[in-house]
């Protein structure tokens, strides 16, 4: 990866205002700074890490901890309308369904997979969902997540197809066009999104290989 490409690749700024949630305060990102995937893992598994998984208690034994979309206080405000799902654990299945509906929109088998990507049909602006992980029959447990509204879907895609558009003008690697996409959505505390970038390469960096090991098992291990 061209490490040098970054600074280059991060010109770009957008305003956002009144994202909801987790992504109000949006912050320029400095035509000086790099980013590495180093620097990703560092804010993620930081003494307060930012993606809080839905894991088994001490008591409790379901062995599934969901990763992301997680489970924080209040439930994640998400770009992608076709989220990456990832766990840790013995899953056999994942849906996703309305918020409080009993009828999947989506299910895929996943036995012997710790990640997936939604493949259904686009999942609507504004539209609140749960993501159900199926240990046998019936779910183990399941994750809220809010897609955000059109307009500011749409501002966000115009930003990020700027910037892809201008890694592949200077014809530069996936994994760096990725890397400047994770850093944007970490710098508007996109956490679902950004690890969606780390999971998106399909030929990653041995950096970036060793990172995706080290998620679910720092984010999972027992608080």
């Amino acid at each position: 990866m061209n490490k040098f490409l970054l600074p280059t690749l991060l010109l770009l700024t957008v305003n956002l205002n009144n994202l909801p949630n987790q992504a109000q305060t949006i912050k320029k990102i400095s035509t000086q700074q790099t980013f590495s995937w180093r620097n990703f893992t560092l804010a993620l598994l930081s003494k307060k890490p930012p993606i809080q998984p839905r894991k088994r208690g001490s008591r409790d034994p379901v062995s599934v901890c969901m990763i992301s979309p997680d489970a924080p206080t209040e439930h994640r405000i998400v770009w992608s309308d076709r989220p990456t799902f990832i766990w840790k654990g013995s899953v056999q299945k994942i849906a996703v369904r309305l918020a409080g509906s009993q009828e999947d929109l989506w299910s895929q088998t996943v036995a012997g997979m710790q990640s997936t990507n939604y493949t259904g049909k686009a999942l609507q602006p504004g539209q609140t969902y749960e993501w159900l992980a199926f240990e046998n029959e019936s779910p183990s447990k399941f994750v809220q997540f809010q897609v955000m509204d059109a307009q500011q879907r749409d501002r966000i895609t115009t930003y990020l197809n700027s910037l892809e558009n201008q890694g592949k003008t200077k014809k530069v690697d996936n994994e760096a066009i990725a890397l400047a996409k994770a850093s944007y959505f970490v710098q508007n505390q996109l956490w679902v999104d950004a690890l969606q970038q780390v999971y998106s390469v399909e030929k990653p960096s041995g950096e970036l290989t060793q990172i995706r090991q080290e998620i679910p098992d720092k984010l999972c291990s027992s608080q």
